[in-house]
């Protein structure tokens, strides 16, 4: 279990980065095209793209 005092200490604001980064880098490989994803080729919008979205909204 994490305590309150380890937990201040970590830097929340370059993890929240690190995951924009990430999720730029998925909606520019997961891209729409007629046959749905171009990377994973699930319907669009896949997963992937929306996870990103979120991600990127945080």
């Amino acid at each position: 279990m994490t305590s309150a005092t380890a937990g201040s200490r970590h830097n929340w604001e370059s993890d929240l980065e690190r995951y924009r980064d990430r999720a730029v880098h998925v909606l520019e490989a997961h891209v729409p095209a007629e046959s749905g994803c171009t990377e994973c080729g699930d319907p669009w919008p896949c997963a992937r793209a929306c996870t990103a979205e979120l991600v990127l909204e945080l």
